[in-house]
């Protein structure tokens, strides 16, 4: 009898044990950057055209997209494609439709300067330059920012071994984390042409020089780091 009831004595002061303390669990973020030259070109160019019927408007539209097309099979290194095309009524002061009036651009993308600066100087010749803008590709913001992965999660683990040290708590463990980039504001444009019409007899346009600028490129993380 006396064995069962120390048995049964040991087993209630188990069950009392207090648990261990939690540690203090952070929540913490950080991000590393990095400023690059820009390598990548955008450049927008459209026709406007008023014509009286919505089938002579639509023509003339057409061949100039046509013409920007031909111009544009000569530099490989640039990417050509199809942007806004809409077409809208042209009213009078009564109200009454006395034409039609529409527009037609196309979008440039490269990571060849030069190329793309002439082929806009020719296409400038018929077309206007609606914008111009400089910026880092994709594939390079890819590699910097795996590059900056360990930067920023070694700032993450700074903060939270400060942090330790003033709670006497040096230990850290990671609990959750998050990576994610920083998407950089649309950059502004460089160039912008007057609201005007083009003149198809316009003499040659001389190439553009441009000063394509740096971006920066950054990665944030953020985590639950606990400290014991």
């Amino acid at each position: 009898m006396r064995t069962i009831v120390l048995g049964s004595l040991l087993l209630t002061s188990l069950l009392y044990i207090p648990a261990a303390q939690a540690g203090t669990m952070l929540n913490l973020s950080a991000s590393a950057e990095r400023e690059l030259p820009n390598d990548e070109v955008t450049a927008n160019l459209y026709v406007q055209e008023r014509q009286a019927q919505p089938a002579l408007l639509a023509e003339r539209l057409n061949k100039a997209l046509a013409r920007a097309k031909s111009e544009s099979g000569g530099f490989r290194q640039v990417e050509v494609s199809t942007g806004n095309y809409n077409s809208w009524p042209d009213y009078n002061r009564d109200g009454k439709i006395q034409g039609w009036q529409g527009r037609a651009s196309i979008h440039l993308k490269s990571r060849d300067f030069t190329a793309t600066a002439e082929l806009v100087a020719r296409l400038q010749k018929f077309m206007l330059l609606e914008n111009v803008q400089f910026g880092v590709a994709d594939s390079t913001r890819r590699q910097v920012e795996a590059s900056l992965i360990p930067e920023a999660i070694a700032a993450l683990q700074a903060q939270a071994a400060a942090a330790g040290k003033a709670l006497g708590q040096p230990g850290q463990q990671v609990v959750e984390l998050n990576i994610g980039s920083v998407q950089a504001p649309p950059p502004v444009p460089m160039l912008r042409a007057k609201a005007m019409m083009a003149d198809s007899a316009a003499p040659e346009v001389s190439t553009p020089d441009w000063q394509a600028g740096n971006s920066q490129v950054r990665l944030n993380v953020s985590g639950r780091i606990e400290l014991h």
